[in-house]
């Protein structure tokens, strides 16, 4: 998430954070960077599967969309146009996780553990 998003909700880089939306909410850690715009948050799909470490089979982010809202023509859900909250949580034991599953992004080489 940008910076500007993340100062206000007092998130930095590594913090456990709660992302939810009207239909569920899904755990991760937080990637705080200047490479997105301000405003939107990347939560990459992927996780939910029976296996890797629990914090991987729970990061379900099929659990934020909403089935009901697709795309008329091809019927597929709209994934890139969804609202959510992210909440800072209050423990934020990043270091006891590998850092594959640290952070809300692309690369994860980029962020800090």
């Amino acid at each position: 998430m940008h910076p500007a998003d993340a100062a206000p909700r007092e998130i930095v880089d590594g913090d456990a954070v709660l992302v939810s939306s009207p239909r569920g909410a899904v755990r991760y850690w937080a990637c705080v960077t200047q490479d997105i715009v301000a405003g939107t948050v990347e939560v990459n799909m992927g996780g939910g599967g029976p296996l890797g470490p629990a914090e991987w089979q729970q990061a379900n982010v099929n659990r934020l969309t909403d089935p009901g809202n697709s795309d008329l023509l091809s019927g597929f859900p709209v994934f890139k146009a969804l609202l959510c909250e992210v909440t800072r949580l209050q423990h934020s034991p990043v270091e006891e996780y590998p850092k594959e599953i640290s952070c809300i992004r692309r690369s994860t080489s980029e962020c800090s553990a």
